[in-house]
């Protein structure tokens, strides 16, 4: 366990557990998810950008932790396949969130390669975001 100093008082809740992760520590909590169900495809456009937008910062945040510790995550747009996709890497692990639609209808997905989903689910509001950011982060001590 790591002691904190006066300049933990600068760091999100969150940048103390990705820091905590990096050291070794078990900081996962379950990523809370709902199930991807199809509603209008403005609302889901518009639930995919939230979800988009507050990526860039779970990043930010994490990899400011990482900075010498260990590799950095990846945030990567997908381009040029007809959906609004981007993917969150590190290492070997990921998880893609994509908009997906038919017709007037669309609706979020996620996906993670280290974990098979029972049934289509999504992150449940963008704090699931660091969830699943601490989650790909798992086996960071490790390897």
């Amino acid at each position: 366990m790591r002691t904190e100093s006066q300049r933990d008082v600068v760091f999100t809740p969150f940048m103390l557990r990705v820091r905590a992760a990096a050291d070794g520590e078990n900081r996962r909590a379950p990523v809370p998810l709902r199930p991807a169900a199809m509603q209008r495809l403005a609302w889901a456009t518009d639930e995919w950008f939230n979800l988009r937008c507050r990526s860039e910062q779970v990043i930010a945040e994490a990899n400011a932790m990482l900075n010498g510790r260990a590799a950095a995550l990846d945030l990567v747009d997908e381009f040029g396949t007809g959906r609004l996709a981007f993917t969150l890497s590190w290492g070997d692990r990921s998880c893609c969130v994509w908009l997906d639609q038919a017709g007037r209808q669309g609706w979020v997905q996620l996906e993670r390669s280290y974990r098979t989903a029972s049934q289509p689910e999504k992150p449940a509001d963008p704090s699931a975001l660091e969830d699943l950011v601490v989650e790909l982060l798992e086996h960071v001590a490790k390897g």
